[in-house]
């Protein structure tokens, strides 16, 4: 794969400032701020210090194991601690939303005519893939440093306390986000239109969700090797707030990123214009 790092730069930064602009784009960070609003007006009705209580004791012992209700409710804040399992959970369908038109409008309206005697087909592919993932990772650190001050002002937290978790976060959700954006570069090659290709990525992450959700009530170990198809394996690490969790996923999902992404770059590479 051949790349002219100018170039690279030229289409990445396009990439970013058309997203800004685009319908795509705008609706993405239209629906994102307006669920984290929402979210965050509920804060401060939420008692979140009764996730420390006894009393939560056995709805988190449902949710989790013992060593991460512990991490989450116990080690920091509780209110931080919720927005951060907020964020992880919504983050696949966020991210999915967010990159599914990475190449697929260049196919579908014929752009990458124009595209290919300017760029090559790596520049392209790899550009609109680093864009997806720059848009992401600053809506996310944006948001969380948001509900760091939230947390401070609403939630009675130190802000000493929460900064470093808050660094943690962005990283944690940056590296649980990447691998959802390869996965929408092999989408978007599939197909000549973004909203199919949201369509195709984020109905393919739920009926495999669900298809794992069925088979758990017939047998665990089918289900967890089907479950593998999708990034959201290294979740449970990630909510540990352990560096050797953190190191496992940035290696699994760097491994799920790296496959999404060469199926893609196979499909792509060959495309018709």
């Amino acid at each position: 794969m051949t790349l002219r790092i100018g170039t690279l730069k030229k289409i990445v930064s396009h990439d970013l400032y058309y997203a800004l602009r685009s319908a795509r784009g705008v609706l993405f960070l239209v629906f994102f701020a307006v669920f984290w609003l929402w979210i965050f007006t509920k804060f401060g009705h939420v008692d979140t210090g009764w996730l420390k209580s006894p009393d939560s004791s056995f709805i988190l012992a449902w949710l989790f194991d013992a060593k991460t209700a512990q991490s989450l409710f116990t080690d920091r804040h509780p209110g931080f601690s919720l927005y951060y399992l907020i964020a992880i959970n919504t983050a696949p369908f966020f991210v999915l939303f967010a990159a599914s038109d990475q190449t697929a409008n260049d196919i579908g309206g014929q752009y990458l005519r124009f595209l290919l005697p300017r760029c090559l087909r790596s520049e392209i592919y790899l550009g609109r893939f680093i864009g997806a993932v720059l848009l992401v990772w600053m809506a996310y650190a944006v948001v969380t440093l948001l509900a760091m001050f939230w947390v401070v002002m609403f939630n009675n937290a130190s802000l000493t306390n929460v900064f470093m978790d808050a660094l943690w976060m962005i990283v944690c959700l940056a590296v649980y986000a990447v691998p959802f954006i390869a996965m929408m570069s092999l989408s978007s090659a599939l197909v000549g239109s973004a909203a199919l290709s949201a369509l195709l990525g984020i109905g393919f992450y739920f009926i495999v969700t669900i298809i794992v959700s069925v088979m758990g009530f017939q047998s665990d170990q089918l289900a967890d090797a089907v479950s593998y198809i999708l990034p959201n394996t290294m979740k449970s690490e990630l909510l540990l707030f352990e560096f050797g969790g953190l190191l496992k996923a940035v290696i699994v999902n760097g491994i799920y990123t790296a496959v999404y992404l060469y199926a893609g770059w196979l499909i792509f590479s060959r495309r018709d214009i």
